[in-house]
């Protein structure tokens, strides 16, 4: 008998049964009590402690599990419950897959699920007997030809991302393809790696219904870095950020730029004054000349970045003489952004829940 993974990779009960054997202190006893079938659980473990204390563990495997899957997981193994002992404290459940992504093992933690999966990403948390083990494993499939290989990188799926965010839904595929500048086919294929991420809903009719958006902005820190996307020059102004904003008042009417981390931080949600000024610009050689900018490797207090793509500087605002970006451009670039800038997203975060009808249209 095959006592390791199966041929596609999924782990078979032997399998979690050994790695879990593996993680749990030597005076503690795993015992496979019976192997599923048809409509049982995969697996079904006895722990038992050192003190002689035990519990069951009701095992589900999955060859793939998507975030959006999780709930019904959690539904299922509570359905089978009623297969423990009845002189047995409630049974503990355990998920075991060949790969969990990150935001796959947030949601069976917040469904006070444990998990296991074959590159070493563990999390077993059992009151009673007290057992908790928790192993970091890999934060990227080891295997992704066996996954979709749809992703949230590219300008395109930028596109789409903003528009999603930024729209209030209910909103069709059509009406986002025309806001993101795209092809409807890219916008629906981006919505079915977005369902499967638990990140997006679509109506029965096909369109959004719903958009975790802050999720999503999250979400697409992942495939998109200010810094690691676009093409940054570090400059200095002698005169500090006050004469860096004084120019850019004075900029020609034809110069496009809009200003994004600790400045849009700042016009939203203060939470210290900014020490760096970050500008979107098309070309950074020309606008550093007009602003009068010194070149430097080192002391930089401004950073002038040609983007990727022109979606940073969709629905870009205008205030007080300046342009700076949308909130959602402003947050993807402050959580990836150096020193203090993530903790401004937050702020930026918590200023776009309590301002929706403001930012998104």
């Amino acid at each position: 008998m095959n006592n390791s993974a199966t041929a596609d990779n999924t782990p078979t009960a032997f399998e979690v049964q050994r790695r879990l054997r593996g993680e749990i202190p030597g005076s503690w006893q795993l015992r496979l009590e019976e192997r599923g079938s048809g409509r049982r659980p995969d697996a079904v473990f006895d722990l038992e402690a050192p003190d002689g204390r035990r519990t069951t563990i009701l095992v589900e495997v999955k060859r793939r599990l998507d975030p959006v899957s999780v709930p019904r997981v959690l539904e299922q193994l509570r359905s089978w419950a009623s297969w423990n002992a009845p002189d047995r404290p409630t049974p503990a459940y355990l998920v075991a897959a060949p790969y969990l992504s990150e935001r796959t093992r947030e949601r069976l933690r917040a469904a006070g699920l444990n998990y296991l999966d074959l590159t070493g990403n563990t999390l077993v948390s059992i009151e009673d007997p007290g057992l908790y083990v928790h192993t970091q494993g890999a934060d990227k499939d080891p295997n992704p030809a066996s996954r979709p290989t749809r992703s949230l990188r590219g300008v395109k799926a930028a596109q789409v991302v903003r528009a999603l965010v930024d729209s209030r839904p209910p909103v069709g595929v059509r009406q986002l393809a025309k806001i993101a500048r795209t092809d409807p086919g890219n916008v629906s294929r981006l919505l079915d790696l977005l369902e499967r991420e638990d990140l997006a809903r679509r109506s029965p009719g096909g369109g959004v219904q719903e958009v975790l958006w802050d999720e999503l902005l999250r979400a697409w820190t992942n495939a998109y870095s200010l810094t690691g996307s676009n093409r940054v020059y570090t400059y200095l102004d002698p005169r500090g950020l006050d004469n860096f904003a004084a120019r850019l008042r004075d900029l020609p009417p034809e110069t496009d730029y809009a200003l994004t981390g600790s400045l849009a931080a700042a016009r939203l949600a203060p939470v210290a004054p900014a020490r760096m000024g970050v500008a979107f610009v098309r070309d950074a050689v020309s606008v550093a000349a007009m602003l009068e900018l010194v070149p430097t490797e080192t002391g930089a207090n401004v950073l002038l970045v040609e983007p990727e793509g022109d979606f940073v500087f969709e629905r870009a605002v205008e205030e007080d003489g300046l342009t700076y970006v949308a909130p959602s451009q402003a947050v993807v670039d402050l959580l990836t952004g150096p020193g203090r800038n993530p903790s401004e997203a937050e702020a930026v975060l918590d200023w776009m829940r309590q301002n929706e009808d403001v930012w998104r249209t």
